[in-house]
């Protein structure tokens, strides 16, 4: 089933592509056709794989179907702020400084 450019266009649209972006007026054809192309290939894809007969084959995973083992709830001793503080680098009273990250 090959996809047309007004699918792609409007797929981009949905999840908020600038197909644009960064590309030039002569370049923005060429790019939509490559992307029209890589979707058409990939709907191939899917459905080769819809042909496949998996009847037999068990599912790996259901979530559904695992249940996570509860842990006991038993107190633990934790690190003295005071403790882990005197280890840091540079501190300021009772918080940890690091270096701005903008």
């Amino acid at each position: 089933m090959p996809i047309d450019f007004k699918t792609t266009l409007r797929t981009a649209e949905l999840a908020c592509l600038n197909l644009k972006s960064g590309l030039s007026p002569e370049e923005a054809p060429a790019a939509l056709a490559r992307l029209t192309k890589e979707l058409t290939d990939i709907i191939n894809y899917f459905n080769i794989l819809n042909e496949i007969n998996t009847s037999e084959v068990e599912p790996l995973y259901s979530p559904l179907l695992e249940v996570a083992g509860l842990r006991p709830d038993e107190p633990e001793r934790r690190a003295n702020p005071e403790e882990l503080l005197s280890q840091a680098p540079n501190r300021l009273g009772s918080f940890f400084v690091v270096p701005k990250i903008i």
